[in-house]
């Protein structure tokens, strides 16, 4: 999935980067397993309802979706889907991550251009770690569950094992524990996130190694 030119997002809108830890093999099986089980477990999840609850008039709505990515029903004789509406079959795929997948150690959402920011511009100063976290994050999928492409949102990344102890490597000289966050939160509110932030990074990537699990991110 290509990445949108992140510079010209409009913070106040409010994109939010969330993770979850999964094993890509397992998620990948699940399309077109047929699997009532599954389908009936994923439309009981918060997930699925808040995403369904907020389905786009004209468009194939999430449930739809969800029956064409786990049950195998088409969209159209010609199509197995509809990919005008290619963002419902990846709001339809991140309820099924999160049903699958596990709760990663720390589930702050990174908000978009205003965190991110602040990440990318304490990761150079204070680490001499020069990446842009969101790209970084947001990367790495290229089409591997086969769902349509999406023009905008939601963007995803896939991180399996054999990078993440890449990722693991080049955040290991990064060491911020409780005592400095709390001395960060009474001199410096921003920057007490942005570290609070690199620090559950680190933490997730390795809970993912420990697990053997892929860290899978979103953004919407």
């Amino acid at each position: 999935m290509e990445l949108l030119y992140l510079s010209v997002i409009n913070h106040i809108m409010g994109y939010y980067i969330f993770s979850y830890a999964i094993d890509p093999e397992q998620v990948k099986r699940t399309i077109g397993s047929i699997d009532q089980a599954l389908f009936d477990a994923v439309v009981q999840t918060e997930e699925f309802e808040c995403y369904a609850e907020q389905d786009f008039e004209g468009h194939t709505k999430t449930r739809q979706a969800l029956e064409h990515l786990i049950l195998g029903k088409r969209f159209s004789l010609f199509s197995k889907y509809n990919k005008s509406s290619a963002h419902a079959y990846w709001y339809a795929f991140i309820a099924i991550c999160a049903h699958l997948g596990e709760k990663l150690p720390s589930t702050h959402d990174i908000k978009l251009s205003y965190e991110t920011d602040l990440i990318n511009e304490y990761l150079q100063s204070d680490f001499g770690i020069d990446v842009k976290i969101e790209e970084l994050l947001l990367s790495g999928e290229d089409g591997f569950f086969g769902l349509p492409e999406v023009k905008d949102w939601p963007l995803c990344g896939l991180w399996p094992s054999e990078q993440l102890l890449q990722l693991r490597e080049q955040f290991a000289s990064i060491t911020i524990g409780d005592d400095e966050l709390r001395r960060l939160a009474e001199e410096d509110d921003e920057k007490e996130m942005a570290y609070d932030s690199i620090r559950q990074t680190k933490l997730n990537i390795a809970h993912c190694l420990d697990n053997k699990k892929s860290l899978i991110s979103f953004c919407h």
